[in-house]
């Protein structure tokens, strides 16, 4: 007489298991749970208007003049540090051997061609005529403009013969914007620096449009 036995329920499921393994799997993880993979960054990651550039520095009239004739809409900002780590360095020592601090970058992408860009420096020359502000007009885009600013902040700023220091705002600039858009966006920068360095004589900042006067209509 055949010997009766029973199956217990867990080897019959292992042997349903055999039976489909082919077709669907058993036990497996479910690949739909499997993580997919990151977008990649677009090309215009990181972007921004060119109107909000350099901490809102553009205003309507400068952000015109750098997209035109063929200029961008939006530009990329490399990440500097901020107003206050930037005046933090100047007050120290190390930073008083014009090592330029940069203020304000921007370049057409990440990792991209540059398109303005605007340091600050201590330097030992100061404004000519007992001005505490003087404005250059310079050529070319690697030297778009200059200004000068007496802060002295404290006995140790003083020169080797004993006279105030004065700091050093400069741009480069490839949008080419005008001379009076240079003149603007150096006054509003040393304004901001100088604010936080509590210079011991408040710097008299000139009209822009006296040291550089707008451009005529269609002309740069």
């Amino acid at each position: 007489m055949p010997r009766k036995f029973r199956l217990t329920f867990g080897r019959l499921a292992a042997l349903a298991c055999t039976s489909v393994i082919a077709v669907t799997g058993c036990g497996g993880d479910d690949e739909s749970k499997d993580p997919k993979p990151t977008a990649k960054p677009t090309a215009d990651a990181g972007l921004i208007p060119v109107a909000q550039a350099c901490g809102g520095l553009f205003d309507k009239a400068i952000a015109k003049e750098a997209q035109e004739p063929n200029g961008p809409s939006k530009v990329y900002p490399v990440k500097t540090r901020s107003t206050d780590q930037v005046s933090k360095a100047l007050r120290e020592e190390s930073a008083r051997r014009s090592t330029p601090e940069d203020l304000c970058t921007l370049t057409d992408k990440a990792d991209g061609k540059e398109l303005l860009a605007i340091t600050v420096a201590w330097t030992p020359h100061s404004p000519p005529s007992g001005r505490s502000v003087h404005y250059t007009t310079t050529v070319g885009p690697e030297d778009a403009g200059r200004l000068v600013v007496t802060c002295d902040i404290g006995s140790s700023g003083g020169t080797a013969s004993g006279g105030g220091r004065s700091l050093e705002f400069a741009m480069r600039d490839y949008f080419t914007v005008s001379d009076h858009s240079h003149a603007k966006l150096l006054i509003a920068s040393a304004k901001k620096i100088t604010a936080q360095l509590d210079c011991q004589k408040d710097p008299e900042y000139p009209d822009p449009k006296v040291v550089a006067p707008p451009p005529k209509p269609g002309l740069r």
